[in-house]
């Protein structure tokens, strides 16, 4: 009578063993994949803009790599150089004018040497700011120095906010610059990559769609970036366009710092 009960208990020990083995491999996956989380979420943004920049710039990395012998890592290392020095070189130039502009600028007040000219009647006729931005410049045309000891608290939040924007805009362009040099290593081993990526979406979704997926993810990400591009293209020269219209010509000149670009009225 023993023996059918004896004989269940132990179909039932065996069968509760490799579901606990099961629940305790989830259970430590679990713990590994938050834990890689926790030291991964700092970087995951510069992963991501990595990643972007690695799938857009890949077709062009390919270009360059066939016409040096197929060297893969000496095309990305020559991509990401040319690259950091259009981004550089710029953007150092366009910080170093500001940087003297904003100097010249509180040297003049702080002498009082700053002349404001006069605004246009026309001014006052805008909608919405005309009437108080005529009123503001007409009394920083009249006295300069009085006005700027009436907003002395307001210019001292406009400072900290431009101290911000300032920052903010070195912290973005060193992201990207290191986004730009890890979406070269990964252009490197771009060949390798896309196979791995292949065999993680045949895992997922099938053998069937795996690849499809994989196409379809590439072409929606390159479509997004061009865009972007096409957009912030299309605002560089609105803006142009409006400076134009607005009277306000660039010019470049040489001086003790280089060529510098500057804004004169």
């Amino acid at each position: 009578m023993n023996r059918p009960s004896q004989l269940d208990h132990e179909l039932e020990q065996r069968s509760a063993t490799p579901l606990l083995e099961v629940l305790i491999r989830a259970g430590l996956i679990l713990v590994m994949a938050m834990l890689c989380y926790q030291v991964f979420s700092p970087f995951l943004h510069l992963m991501v803009w990595a990643l972007i920049l690695a799938v857009t710039l890949y077709p062009l990395h390919q270009s360059l790599a066939s016409k040096i012998g197929g060297k893969q890592g000496l095309a990305a290392t020559l991509l990401v150089v040319v690259g950091i020095v259009l981004i550089v070189v710029p953007t150092a130039m366009l910080m170093s004018s500001l940087g003297d502009s904003v100097q010249q600028l509180v040297h003049d007040v702080q002498h009082n040497t700053l002349k404001i000219p006069a605004p246009r009647p026309g001014v006052a006729a805008w909608p919405v700011v005309g009437k108080q931005l005529y009123d503001v410049w007409s009394k920083a045309h009249a006295d300069l120095p009085a006005l700027v000891q009436s907003m002395q608290p307001k210019i001292g939040e406009l400072a900290k906010t431009a101290l911000g924007f300032v920052a903010s805009i070195g912290g973005g362009l060193l992201q990207f610059m290191a986004s730009f040099i890890i979406a070269g290593i990964l252009m490197a081993f771009g060949q390798s990559g896309s196979r791995g990526s292949q065999a993680i979406f045949e895992r997922f979704i099938g053998n069937a769609r795996g690849s499809d997926f994989v196409s379809l993810s590439t072409a929606t990400i390159r479509a997004v970036a061009q865009g972007v591009i096409g957009v912030a293209l299309i605002q560089a020269l609105i803006v142009g366009v409006a400076l134009l219209i607005a009277g306000v010509p660039w010019h470049l000149r040489q001086d003790k710092h280089g060529f510098l670009w500057r804004t004169c009225r």
